[in-house]
């Protein structure tokens, strides 16, 4: 800023310093430059428009029970005046200089994770890096999910990228990973998750209602349920009884580390918090172009394995609002969910700011461009399964059993 200064009272100087030009004209020539000067510091705020604009996703505060009004206290302020954390780049980490080829995807349930998977897979599979992620037992899970990553469950031993469900603990990973490797995920607003697992979990819960189908099969029992009869039955049974009950009781947060059955407000805001601190990058699949900008840079991704192709979409009827009842029962299942999307749904903004408006717009830009082209060179792959020993094997079952995971699974 001096030097811009400096540099105006030089100019100044030389335009006294010309004789043919009026006092009129020598104040319009300054005029100019210093609209010139406002519009290089301050238009990376004017130019930039996010592709949807950062609405914070909330409940009326009418159909809210005292216990999620207080849950949500932490979360409503606006986004100009939250005190929220920011990141730095990579959490302290250096700037990559050459493509990262250690980070952990933490893969989530109907939040867009099988596209985001089909991504990385691209930049995987183009800098040669296939024989270093983990394998899935069984597929397509990871380290003994649902329970928390076991590191002695990581197959093979020195994978250094994980793609496959996984459920987050910071410690554990640390412990076992490389120190600079990186963790990101991909989350969705609640409503719109729940919606898409209650439409995919219908089919799989008739072919595979064993174990794809959890816990689906368990609440209807062979009956056809709407969603407010669903919602309805669930908000009562749903718990750590039940096999893969979190898929619809708060889902995110419990692949991401966080008890889905707490309800205390102060320990949900404490651990969204601490979750925040440990993680390099939450993407939003609402705001899924900004935030494969920010991969791209927090990976050092080439812009052609950006290309999307989008996985396990499905249609299904999204109905806009709900009666008092069933808002109330997803208002109880989705309580930490809700505080985790408003969380880092606002401070995503602040991680742009960081990155810069301006420089945000012209990568926009650029990443539609690449779009409409449409790349040519493409690789997209599978979770790969591997042979254990069946002591391991055991224990591994054994683990998924005790949280949660019980079930038959097909050999």
């Amino acid at each position: 800023m001096l030097l811009c200064f400096k540099s105006v009272a030089s100019l100044w100087r030389e335009i006294n310093k010309m004789q043919k030009l009026d006092t009129f004209k020598t104040g319009f020539v300054f005029l100019i430059f210093l609209s010139l000067a406002f519009l290089y510091f301050f238009g990376e705020f004017l130019f930039y428009t996010p592709t949807i604009e950062p609405k914070i996703f909330s409940i009326n505060d009418e159909q809210l029970d005292d216990s999620l009004k207080k849950s949500f206290q932490s979360v409503r302020e606006p986004s100009s005046t939250a005190k929220g954390h920011v990141h730095e780049v990579a959490k302290g980490k250096k700037q990559c200089s050459k493509p990262v080829s250690k980070f952990v995807y933490v893969k989530i349930h109907k939040t867009g994770s099988t596209s985001m998977k089909n991504i990385l897979w691209n930049f995987i599979a183009k800098n040669h890096w296939t024989k270093s992620k983990t394998a899935a037992f069984p597929a397509p899970y990871t380290g003994g999910y649902p329970g928390r990553f076991k590191c002695k469950f990581k197959l093979p031993t020195k994978a250094s990228i994980n793609l496959n469900h996984i459920r987050f603990d910071n410690e554990e990973m640390r412990n076992c990973f490389h120190p600079e490797t990186r963790y990101i995920t991909l989350i969705r607003k609640p409503l719109d998750t729940f919606r898409s697992a209650h439409n995919f979990f219908s089919s799989l819960a008739k072919m595979h209602p064993s174990c794809k189908g959890m816990p689906k099969a368990s609440i209807e029992r062979g009956e056809t349920m709407n969603t407010t009869e669903f919602l309805s039955k669930a908000a009562v049974l749903l718990n750590p009884s039940v096999p893969f009950y979190f898929r619809f009781r708060n889902l995110q947060s419990h692949d991401l580390g966080i008890d889905p059955m707490l309800t205390d407000a102060n320990k949900i805001e404490s651990q969204i918090k601490k979750l925040d601190k440990n993680m390099d990058l939450v993407m939003i699949l609402e705001h899924f172009s900004e935030s494969l900008i920010l991969l791209k840079d927090l990976l050092c991704m080439d812009w052609d394995v950006l290309d999307v192709t989008h996985m396990n979409a499905r249609h299904y009827v999204r109905t806009t609002t709900m009666d008092t009842q069933e808002q109330n029962d997803f208002n109880q299942l989705y309580n930490v969910d809700i505080a985790l999307y408003d969380h880092f749904n606002r401070t995503f903004w602040k991680r742009v700011d960081a990155y810069g408006r301006n420089r945000m717009a012209r990568d926009l830009e650029t990443l539609r461009k690449k779009r409409n082209k449409r790349s040519t060179w493409k690789i997209t792959g599978n979770s790969s399964e591997v042979e254990l020993d069946s002591r391991l094997e055991a224990e591994i079952e054994n683990y998924m059993s005790k949280n949660s995971g019980s079930c038959v699974y097909p050999s």
